[in-house]
């Protein structure tokens, strides 16, 4: 399946080519052939054809990692929020690319897309008053079990419709939006006057994508329908009304570990990965603290690590790390 008919730019406007013909699902194992269309002006990039708001249920609800879930892991990584020197571990590790991480206690915070809880489980420990918004209804369960305030759906539904909230986040999910600027729109009328939005998200700008090409994990087709780099989504967000604040880049240490393990790897449309599943026939990934321990078995592997960590940070400091960290505010001419 080609990109067919190119659309204009969602950022700029500007004339959309072909820059990947042909890519699909490396990780999970939905079937299908996508292209990626690139604009000619800005580098703003789109998955082609498109999905629409009503495919996501059903495509996370299959193909994701939350069909199962192990409570003791997840309550095991929130406690961490409150270990000695959490920060600055999160730092080294390049873990800090979370918006969330950023709210003060008292503040009212909405996680859009707060996938299995583990944002708002941190959040609730640390004083925060949080709710969150998920397409996965696998994640009700999560909910549920821990007394979270969620909404199974989208912004559109204007879920929580009385509250207004000090910080909206978007930790790895903007990209996954069909519609972004539809997405943005949504968000004007629940920010409290003062409000930011922080939104975490990959950057087809950075040194590994530029490396790894085709291969790079990011692409994270069909998940992924928007690829955005820093001038792609600063052009977006000022369209949208908002006035950019700081963008940093930010590349955590264990998506390197996953680039390295899955490019050597032989891609089989409809076929999940070996190292995103526990095994290649299987579409259950395991969660990111058994990744976690996968990857640091040896001394050999913790000293690899350590030295990946620095290679990151460097990467980071030069604007080219994986990950945006981007913070936004209402424009003060267009609120």
């Amino acid at each position: 399946m080609s990109g067919g008919q190119h659309q204009q730019c969602i950022a700029c406007g500007s004339k959309m080519r072909t820059f990947i013909e042909r890519i699909s699902d490396d990780r999970y194992g939905c079937p299908g052939v996508y292209a990626i269309d690139r604009c000619v002006s800005c580098g703003h990039m789109s998955t082609a054809p498109r999905l629409t708001e009503e495919d996501l249920p059903a495509l996370y609800s299959n193909y994701y990692p939350r069909r199962e879930i192990d409570f003791v892991a997840l309550e095991k990584e929130a406690a961490l929020v409150q270990r000695p020197l959490a920060g600055f571990r999160r730092w080294i590790a390049g873990t800090d690319n979370q918006g969330h991480y950023l709210a003060k206690p008292g503040q009212k915070v909405l996680d859009i897309g707060c996938g299995s809880c583990l944002s708002l489980l941190e959040m609730r420990t640390l004083g925060v008053d949080c709710w969150g918004i998920e397409a996965d209804p696998n994640v009700r369960t999560i909910a549920e079990k821990y007394a979270l305030r969620v909404h199974i759906g989208n912004i559109y539904d204007v879920p929580f419709p009385d509250q207004k909230f000090d910080l909206i986040v978007l930790n790895q999910v903007i990209e996954h939006v069909p519609d972004p600027l539809a997405m943005l729109a949504a968000l004007k009328g629940r920010l409290n006057s003062g409000g930011r939005v922080m939104l975490a998200f990959p950057n087809t700008g950075s040194f590994h994508r530029k490396l790894w090409k085709e291969r790079w994990i990011n692409w994270h087709i069909p998940y992924h329908q928007n690829h955005f780099n820093r001038t792609s989504f600063a052009l977006l967000a000022r369209k949208s009304g908002y006035d950019v604040g700081r963008i940093r880049t930010i590349t955590p240490n264990l998506w390197s570990v996953l680039q390295l393990r899955t490019s050597g790897e032989q891609r089989q449309e409809g076929k999940a990965s070996n190292t995103w599943s526990e095994s290649g026939n299987s579409q259950k990934p395991p969660s990111l603290v058994q990744k976690l321990r996968n990857v640091a078995v040896s001394r050999g592997a913790r000293l690899a690590g350590v030295m990946m960590g620095f290679g990151n940070r460097a990467l980071d400091a030069m604007g080219q790390g994986d990950s945006l960290l981007v913070e936004l505010r209402l424009s003060a001419t267009k609120k």
